[in-house]
Formats: structure tokens, sequence, C-alpha cells
């Protein structure tokens, strides 16, 4: 019984190494396996080897590069030192012209002339003991009249110690826009060799757009126009005829009694026949008479405050000198004596202690 147990167990679990069994692999499966697997290892390798090298360099191209241009930079700096320094000293020159520019004196700094810088510019400066607009304008060399017209002065008696006036770095004049101005009309009424392009310039505008109302420094001439030291005039004036201004103060007109060209010191207003010229203040009567070629029949009047008004080319006289005129007394009316115009004009003009002032900064 024992025998045949074992028998039967021998029977039923046969060894795993014996001939018949056949689950031992053989070694043509094995070498097979093993040539799989070095193949495997052979791709792998070879994969790692090119491929992801490829990919490497590409994905860090951009990374690799940036250093690459930086490193020309950096090996050049020291060549590059210089125009660093050269750029600082200019950083450092640009705040001096700023100063300078906004300064509140020129007595510190060279006068600017025309032809020497492009924009006008501006200084201030605090009239001291002794002082009058003679002496300043010496001292800037400047006109008078420059600075009556930047600082709108209708009262030259007003100028007394302690009042600011302003200083241009040249002569001319300041010009308000009126309805229908452009650039190149202004720059041809006041000075036709000054060309708009240049006015342009000289007021800093950045196109050729002008708005009425808007002011404009013309260099050369002569003309009104900002500061309180208007509001300073003891009198105060009237248009002395209607009509319509057809030549402004500090414009050029030809001098009918020397037939040369010259400044206007004062206002030409065109009318019709027969229209009445009327005293612009009240005043006296202090000169009056007839030049056949120039002022025509003329009037003129003092009034309070060391002022005097001109009333040139009136066609007939109402007045005689030592007479006391009120404030729209009749004068004469508009006409054309000593010209030879084709249309009655009045020249107007007003002064004070032989400075002529602007008529259109009155009234």
């Amino acid at each position: 019984m024992a025998k045949d147990y074992y028998d039967d167990m021998e029977n039923q679990y046969p060894r795993h190494g014996g001939r018949d069994g056949g689950s031992r692999p053989s070694k043509t499966l094995i070498v097979t396996i093993v040539f799989g697997i070095a193949i495997c290892v052979a791709v792998i390798v070879v994969w790692y080897r090119f491929f992801p090298q490829t990919q490497s360099q590409q994905g860090q191209q951009v990374v690799i590069v940036q250093p690459a241009t930086e490193i020309p930079t950096v090996s050049d700096a020291p060549q590059l030192t210089q125009p660093p320094t050269a750029a600082k000293a200019d950083d450092q020159r640009t705040p001096v012209l700023e100063e300078r520019s906004q300064a509140v004196s020129l007595s510190d700094r060279p006068i600017t002339r025309e032809g020497t810088s492009v924009g006008v510019q501006y200084a201030t400066h605090k009239v001291a003991a002794g002082e009058d607009l003679s002496s300043i304008a010496a001292l800037y060399g400047l006109t008078t009249q420059t600075l009556i017209s930047v600082n709108q002065i209708r009262n030259v008696q007003a100028i007394v110690e302690g009042v600011s006036l302003r200083i241009p770095d040249r002569d001319g004049q300041l010009y308000t826009v009126r309805e229908g101005d452009m650039l190149s009309t202004i720059a041809r009424r006041y000075s036709p060799t000054l060309g708009w392009k240049s006015l342009q310039e000289v007021n800093g505008l950045k196109s050729e757009i002008i708005t009425v109302g808007q002011q404009l420094f013309i260099p050369d001439t002569t003309r009104a126009a900002s500061v309180p030291l208007a509001d300073r005039s003891p009198i105060q004036f009237e248009k002395p005829t209607i009509g319509k201004v057809t030549t402004l103060f500090g414009q050029p007109w030809i001098n009918p009694a020397t037939g040369s060209s010259e400044q206007l010191s004062g206002i030409l207003i065109q009318g019709s026949w027969g229209q009445a010229v009327v005293a612009a203040g009240s005043g006296q009567v202090v000169d009056a008479g007839y030049e056949v070629q120039g002022k025509g029949r003329f009037v003129t009047l003092s009034h309070e405050g060391g002022y005097r008004t001109s009333y040139h080319h009136l066609e007939n006289v109402e007045v005689k000198i030592g007479m006391t005129l009120p404030k729209g007394g009749v004068i004469g009316s508009i006409g054309t004596s000593g010209t030879d115009w084709q249309k009655p004009t009045l020249f107007f003009s007003i002064e004070q202690s032989g400075i002529s002032l602007d008529p259109s900064q009155f009234f």
C-alpha cells in the first residue's frame, strides 16, 4: 500500500526538471529574450544619446542664447565707460540751462539777442529807488517801447520803486490775436521779413494754429500786452470816432510827412465823410494847426496825469487853442488832409511824458 501510494504521488506530481515535463525554458528562448533585451537597451542608449540632447538644446535655446549675447557686453564694459560719463555730464548741464531760463533777473546772465536763441525768454526786474523806464531799458539794452509793450503800461508815472517789470531778452512787442488772424498775416503785417515759421518758433508754438485772445511776441516791433500796471492809469479814454482800426500801434506805415516807412506811434481809424471826431478824454486844447503834407489839420489835447492825445488828418476843426473840452466833446470831423488817401482816416495817438502808448489799451 505504501509503495503504491508513493508511486501514485510520483505519477501525479512529475518532476519539473524532467524531460517530459516541458516546463523548463529552452536555450533558444533564453537566447531570444536576452537578444531582445540587448536590442531594447541599445535603442534606449541611442535615444538618450541623440534625441534627448537635441530636444534639450532646442528647449534651452532661448536660455542659452541670452547669456551668449550678454557675454560681449560684459567683456566690452570697460570700453563703454566713457559714453555713460559723457551722458552724465550732459544731465548735469541740463538743469543749469533750465535754471537760467527761469531766472528772475537778467543781471546775472548775458542778454540774448535775436538770432542767438529761438524762443523769447522773460525775466523779472524789481524797480529800485531812482530807476525809471529809460534807465531800466538802458540797463538791459532794450527800448522803452519794448518795456511799455510787454508790461502793458498805460501810466508811465506808475513805474515806481517796488513795481515788478517783465524783461524780454530782445526788443519787440506782444500782440493779441484777433478774429481772422493767422501767423502768416501777422508776420506780414508787422515784419514782412520775419516769416510765419520764425514767429511760431519765437513763441514756442507746436503748430501754426492760434486762437483769438492769444498773445504773441513779435520781435523788433513795439506793442503792448499783459501785467497789472494797466489798471493804474488815472484816466480812461474812449475811442475818438467810430470806424474800423486799419493799422495798429507799432505796425509799419508810410508817414505822409516824410514818405518813408516807420512804426506807427498811434492807430489809424477809417470812417465816413462828415463823421465826428470827439475828445477821447476831458482836457485842454494845447495845439492846433495845419500841415500841407503830414498831419493835415490836427488838434492836440492835454489831460491830467501828463497825458496828451493827438488827432490828425481832420476835414475840419471846430476848436481853438486854450479851449477846455469834456470827454466826448466834438473836435471836428474825419478827413484826409495832409495825405493823398482816398478814404477818410483819423490818426489818433496817446503819449505820456513824451512816451507813446498804445491807444487800444485804453478802450
